[in-house]
């Protein structure tokens, strides 16, 4: 299902292939370390560039479909930091301003449309929201949002974005924040900053 999403990319159909997942006797440590090493052992895989432009090596990994909405994965990174990469949707833009640019919507979310969105279902609906926030815990503890089953929802979204994408979204970036700060505090970055809301 992983079609053309941007051209002088290859793209690689991953969807369902990377699950996180609670293994019985193993920590929190050893679970989200065993989902970072499938991922940097994919990255691994990858063919060598000669160069620049079109003489570099440029992957988008589809990860999940929900519907009509793929994530994917990007590579390189803007700031090509070894196995760096950006979580992406295909279709769903998230709100991200900046200093420069106030009005800048993103298919990449940042940590600030990510507190953006949560912040306003807080303010629509605080019995979803705490809904929500316990499924961000579980996807923080390595259980995959496939296996979250989401009782008593009075809406399937925020805004125009579907709940299911947002928490799969909120997994790749715990996966990103693992990969690229392991040697700090990984997940542990994003979810302290989403635990303030």
């Amino acid at each position: 299902m992983c079609s053309i999403i941007k051209n002088g990319f290859s793209h690689i159909d991953k969807i369902g292939v990377f699950q996180q997942q609670k293994i019985n006797g193993c920590t929190h440590e050893q679970n989200r370390k065993k989902i970072r090493d499938e991922i940097v052992d994919l990255f691994k895989s990858e063919q060598a560039g000669t160069g620049k432009a079109e003489n570099s090596t440029k992957v988008i990994y589809c990860v999940e479909q929900i519907d009509d909405e793929i994530i994917y994965l990007q590579r390189p990174a803007i700031l090509n930091k070894g196995f760096d990469f950006t979580v992406n949707t295909k279709t769903y833009s998230f709100f991200s301003p900046t200093d420069k640019q106030q009005k800048r919507y993103t298919k990449t979310p940042s940590h600030k449309s990510i507190e953006i969105l949560l912040t306003s279902l807080k303010n629509q609906n605080a019995s979803d929201f705490k809904i929500v926030m316990s499924a961000i815990a579980d996807i923080y503890f390595c259980t995959d949002p496939s296996a979250i089953i989401l009782t008593n929802l009075t809406n399937d979204s925020i805004g125009k974005i579907k709940i299911e994408t947002f928490l799969k979204v909120i997994k790749w970036l715990f996966i990103e924040q693992d990969i690229t700060y392991w040697s700090f505090s990984g997940r542990a970055m994003l979810y302290n900053g989403l635990q303030n809301v």
